[in-house]
């Protein structure tokens, strides 16, 4: 038999779920009689909640808002999903809107239940996040909250993993892995992790990671990759999208240019009387071209030549355009 604080938290929970609930549902969901339910409804009202009722077939119980915020009742998976939105609200909010989201995550990490609580502690101390800007084409997935606090809990207690991974080219294998630790960068999460099987160092997308399972095996010590593992996973990032380099230099200031020049792609560097140096990558010499002439400003390739045949293909094909009048045949 649960106890009347018990009793009230689960009914709260209830209805925070959904709207509407007569008294017989929730005698059944909480194994008590109509009359428990109807005094614990009392008993919620007298403490503040804004709990309605409502008669008829569409009738029955509901938690409207109310003008003030009631505690609610998280999950592991809700607590981390909104822990995580707040951290990234820190991140990247400005000064005043900062400073109100660092205060609600200490506010709602501060009162979240242990069991919620230690899975957000988790994911917060094995993760980071990293600014290469804005990805080219939106992310195709997401990371669900109960993958990361699984891979977490992983990483925090030195456990194996298993997976099912989606590899570039579409198909799919299992993967036992040590994880290591979690970044965030590109609009998607990473995870850092020795894949046992290959022997090696692996950078994973946790959105391509399906069936996570932590097991009972535990990780074999062994040194980390690299001292800041962050910059170690950026860096593997930047060089699958840098398949190629190159460097110009543009007749504007760096300032101006920095705001076309994601980190992933590139970095911008004064070179006085009002030039800028753009270090950049790409797939490809000639995608690098075109990007680059989005600038809209005079520039100069530094280096290397298969840059310069680039700009010279695209203004070949660019020469090849032409205008077909209204109204002709051609």
């Amino acid at each position: 038999m649960r106890d009347t604080s018990e009793r009230l938290l689960l009914l709260l929970g209830l209805l925070q779920r959904r709207r509407p609930w007569n008294a017989e549902q929730l005698a059944a969901e909480l194994d008590v009689t109509d009359r428990t339910i109807r005094r614990d409804v009392g008993r919620l009202r007298a403490l503040g909640y804004p709990v309605t009722s409502a008669t008829g077939t569409d009738g029955g119980y509901g938690l409207e808002a109310g003008a003030v915020l009631p505690p609610l009742l998280l999950d592991p998976r809700e607590a981390i999903a909104i822990h995580l939105a707040l951290r990234r609200a820190v991140a990247e909010a400005g000064p005043e809107e900062r400073a109100d989201a660092r205060a609600a995550l200490e506010k709602v990490t501060r009162v979240l239940p242990e069991r919620a609580r230690a899975a957000v502690t988790a994911v917060e101390r094995h993760s980071g996040e990293v600014d290469l800007g804005q990805p080219v084409r939106a992310s195709a997935g997401s990371a669900a909250p109960a993958t990361l606090a699984e891979i977490a809990r992983a990483c925090r207690s030195r456990r194996q993993l298993t997976c099912d991974y989606e590899r570039d080219d579409g198909r799919r294998g299992p993967m036992r892995l040590e994880p290591r630790h979690l970044v965030r960068t590109l609009d998607r999460w990473y995870l850092l992790a020795y894949a046992v099987d290959s022997q090696g160092w692996r950078t994973l997308r946790v959105d391509r990671m399906g069936d996570v399972l932590r097991t009972d095996v535990s990780s074999r010590p062994r040194p980390d990759p690299a001292e800041d593992l962050d910059a170690f996973v950026a860096d593997g990032i930047r060089s699958t999208i840098r398949r190629v380099t190159g460097t110009v230099r543009v007749q504007a200031p760096a300032t101006e240019v920095a705001r076309w020049v994601a980190p992933a792609w590139g970095t911008v560097t004064s070179d006085g009387d009002g030039s800028c140096i753009v270090a950049a990558g790409a797939d490809s010499h000639a995608s690098m071209a075109r990007w680059l002439l989005l600038l809209d400003r005079p520039l100069v390739v530094v280096e290397p030549p298969e840059l310069v045949a680039a700009f010279s293909a695209v203004a070949r094909e660019a020469g090849r355009v032409d205008l077909v009048a209204p109204g002709s045949s051609r």
